[in-house]
């Protein structure tokens, strides 16, 4: 039988203002436009894996100011794009937006391909199809996101559905803001493994 001891749970550890300290179990890079990044799926991206005690570091060639959403939502990220690397990282997420500016960036582009190579989780929504694209990682993949981005997903060998979310292998695609919800599940799902 065991003590009383043995049947309490280790207490969390809290921070100097009484809140619990978070503890990740990895962490997933978000790559985010200055402006007109599509927050909500941004959201449900980032609330679904924490629930999987999965971190999230944003970063964004806009480092010194707030970074603004569609809808007016603006934050600071964590660090600057120039200069990161996939090695401390389970994953990695593009976000779409308004403007397809990520799929013509070198760090973008040098970082979707260090995680395919290291077989890492690598997730866009909308136009942050582009950037998968344009960094040659969908051969033989099924993807979805903004129509805009659906010839440049086949020429980049990809098989492209329109539907609101795909999967395939560590590749997680979503349509468009709508698929906020499902593209967090997918999100979880895949990183949790």
């Amino acid at each position: 039988m065991a003590s009383a001891e043995e049947e309490t749970p280790a207490s969390d550890a809290l921070d100097e203002d009484g809140l619990v300290i978070q503890t990740y179990l990895s962490c997933v890079l978000v790559i985010v436009p200055a402006t007109g990044f599509g927050e909500q799926a941004l959201r449900f991206a980032r609330s679904s894996l924490a629930n999987v005690h999965v971190g999230t570091r944003s970063v964004s060639s806009q480092y010194d100011e707030e970074v603004m959403g569609r809808l007016q939502d603006g934050f600071m990220v964590d660090e600057r794009l120039a200069g990161q690397s996939m090695e401390n990282y389970s994953g990695l997420l593009i976000c779409g937006g308004e403007s397809d500016e990520l799929a013509s960036d070198a760090d973008v582009l040098r970082l979707v391909k260090a995680a395919s190579l290291a077989g890492k989780l690598i997730a866009s929504y909308g136009n942050g199809l582009g950037a998968l694209a344009a960094a040659g990682v969908l051969k033989g993949v099924r993807v979805t996101g903004s129509s805009s981005c659906s010839d440049a997903a086949r020429q980049a060998g990809a098989s492209y559905s329109g539907r609101q979310v795909e999967v395939s292998g560590h590749v997680v695609t979503a349509l468009d803001e709508s698929s906020g919800m499902r593209f967090g599940k997918a999100l979880a799902q895949i990183v949790a493994i």
